[in-house]
């Protein structure tokens, strides 16, 4: 026998039962974090009795603790944002894109130097990588190889390491320091000598 509609509405209704799921008001979290409160206060309220301490002053230093916690997040929460980019990074084309104009080795390598003298280290990059890739595989580097296939098709898996640095360089949360880069540069060049 099918239900009445109108008589289970009535019913639901008047009894006032909830009928859209509802979260649990109580998750693991939840209790693991009251718990510990309860541990926190209980040492507090035990630890007052042991040095003898009024209320008032068990809610004072209750109150220290709490601002303190309270300003520990709020500085964790501004160094983050601090950190986090305005807007994002804008990719560097540095296997995506040809070159301006076709370089050498050679040209790269003055490009390079060029930016780095200039402080622009997200750019000098680019130059790193392209100056890499011409002094490994000459005019045959193209603009779509990853540096992985840069290593590969050149033979310079000893090289692998090295150019893995120069990606978390390009692709990393920060850019990297003037002398970072010239570190890595010059690491590179000893092992291509």
């Amino acid at each position: 026998m099918p239900a009445d509609r109108a008589l289970l509405e009535r019913v639901l209704s008047s009894s006032g039962v909830e009928r859209s799921p509802v979260a649990p008001a109580s998750s693991y979290l939840g209790e693991l974090f009251g718990a510990l409160q309860r541990a926190m206060v209980a040492a507090m309220v035990a630890g007052a009795k042991w040095l003898h301490l009024a209320p008032w002053m068990l809610w004072g230093i209750a109150g220290v603790l709490a601002t303190l916690a309270a300003l520990l997040i709020l500085r964790a929460i501004v160094s983050r944002v601090r950190r986090r980019p305005a807007a994002e990074p804008k990719a560097i084309a540095t296997t995506t894109a040809a070159p301006d104009l076709p370089r050498d080795a050679a040209g790269w390598r003055a490009e390079l130097e060029r930016r780095l003298a200039g402080g622009r280290t997200r750019e000098a990059l680019e130059a790193l990588w392209w100056w890499l890739a011409r002094s490994l595989a000459g005019a045959g580097a193209e603009p779509d190889w990853t540096s992985r296939d840069l290593v590969t098709r050149s033979r310079r898996k000893d090289l692998r390491d090295l150019v893995r640095r120069l990606d978390a360089f390009t692709y990393g949360p920060r850019p990297p320091e003037v002398a970072e880069l010239r570190g890595l540069l010059d690491r590179l060049e000893e092992a291509l000598a």
